[in-house]
């Protein structure tokens, strides 16, 4: 008892004097670059095609929003190597890289330190497997319950009230015992895997947070070797988890990530990185995609991008209610919320048309054979849902790191009605696929039902 007053007593103290007794302790776990980094799969750069299909580019990029995003993401994901099974096509295989952002993020990190089934003992590091009653169980998991359970270990309460350490700290360990550790799975003894620990046969893949530092405030921050490399730091040693959580770092409910710099001269002089939360950036990770889009060009004529959008429309006020103001604003006013959610919706617009741009802008140009080019943008949304009522209950999911058992069913029922054989999206993506001919001349492809 004595000891819990004590850390009260002195969590108060440093809450009023704004400061922590050892503010460079915890404060970053990256580390500096060495010359015997390895080769890592966090890249631009698609080197080592993957599939059967060597001059498609298949991008897959997966939205932010919680654990909405992450089980939606993830059940498109497993749909897609289903849909065509009976024509011996795997989508999901042919995919050569991953754009995400937050919580389409914990899709996209388990799925490349993943193995399938089939794979042998002692192939892939991690040992996971990608499989759908796994998959869905792990993205499933209330995460914010385990977050908080996770706050009164007694070495976190020491470290979060006299080092750097913070609440994103706490939640990535969370992620790492749940998704992203080789042993001991469920526990907090793992060993966290790190970037290096990649399934080479997984697609590449870069995961998008945003940047907090002055000079450089509100860019994407990739989690990429060339943007490890403008700090001199490795990212093949940096935990998979600590990236899944900084593009997940949604401000008011975490705190900032933070890497060291380590291009300063001398020991003393200290310079650090601070991420979070990648959607105030771009809550759709296509920025990127734009950037891999170009990255790539020159090697390919056939573009695939798939986009799994967890996005949801904020209806707003009711104009029924002479007083806005719910519970909580009598504390805090929070239509700060509302006025996110109103940035978020136009950068979300333009965003997808400027995707849309760059590819047409792509088509048009020839390749080195005098081909034309064939490309193909499916944006897969809750709006595709005919179904009013089952849009409805989708758009009304929270964003959060837990999820409802009636939510997982909204999204249940339509990943059913959408991922089938009749959606013509897919099929325009089978025919470039398997280099059929085809009369699709569609840049931009949404298939509702």
């Amino acid at each position: 008892m004595n000891y819990i007053k004590f850390t009260i007593v002195v969590g108060i103290l440093l809450f009023v004097n704004g400061c922590t007794f050892f503010p460079y302790w915890y404060s970053h776990t990256n580390i500096e670059k060495k010359e015997t980094a390895i080769e890592t799969k966090a890249s631009f750069h698609v080197i080592h095609d993957r599939g059967s299909h060597e001059n498609t580019l298949v991008i897959l990029v997966l939205s932010g929003g919680g654990s909405r995003a992450a089980y939606w993401s993830a059940s498109i994901m497993l749909a897609l190597e289903k849909v065509f099974e009976n024509q011996n096509l795997d989508i999901l295989k042919e995919v050569d890289i991953i754009s995400s952002v937050s919580g389409g993020s914990l899709p996209a990190a388990y799925y490349v330190i993943s193995k399938d089934p089939e794979v042998p003992t002692g192939k892939v590091r991690s040992e996971r497997i990608w499989r759908a009653d796994i998959v869905k169980e792990l993205m499933t998991r209330n995460y914010k319950g385990k977050w908080f359970g996770n706050w009164f270990w007694p070495n976190n309460i020491l470290k979060y009230w006299f080092t750097a350490f913070d609440r994103s700290d706490i939640m990535a360990q969370t992620f790492a015992d749940n998704l992203y550790d080789v042993a001991a799975i469920g526990t907090a003894f793992g060993k966290d895997l790190k970037f290096k620990d990649i399934n080479p046969e997984r697609p590449y893949i870069v995961l998008n947070s945003t940047n907090g530092t002055r000079d450089a405030f509100a860019e994407v921050f990739p989690f990429t070797e060339d943007r490890f490399d403008t700090i001199n730091s490795d990212i093949g040693e940096y935990e998979i988890s600590r990236a899944v959580m900084a593009t997940a770092a949604f401000p008011a409910a975490f705190n900032y990530m933070t890497l060291k710099d380590y291009n300063a001269s001398g020991k003393k002089d200290f310079r650090f990185v601070h991420i979070f939360d990648g959607g105030n950036a771009d809550n759709l990770g296509l920025k990127s995609a734009i950037e891999i889009l170009e990255t790539n060009k020159d090697q390919y004529n056939k573009f695939v991008l798939i986009l799994i959008d967890a996005y949801t429309k904020n209806t707003g006020v009711d104009g029924g209610l002479p007083d806005a103001r719910k519970a909580l604003s009598f504390a805090v006013d929070l239509n700060f919320l509302d006025s996110l959610d109103t940035l978020l919706a136009n950068n979300h617009d333009n965003l997808i048309d400027k995707t849309i741009e760059m590819l047409e802008g792509l088509g048009r140009q020839p390749v080195q054979n005098g081909k034309k080019r064939e490309y193909l943008f499916y944006h897969v949304r809750f709006e595709d849902i005919l179904d009013l009522e089952t849009r409805q209950n989708l758009n009304r999911i929270k964003t959060d790191f837990k999820i409802m058992e009636s939510d997982i069913h909204e999204i249940d029922t339509a990943v059913k009605t959408l991922m089938v054989e009749e959606n013509d999206c897919l099929g325009a993506i089978k025919d470039i696929l398997m280099e059929e001919k085809t009369e699709h001349q569609i840049s931009y492809c949404i298939w509702q039902n």
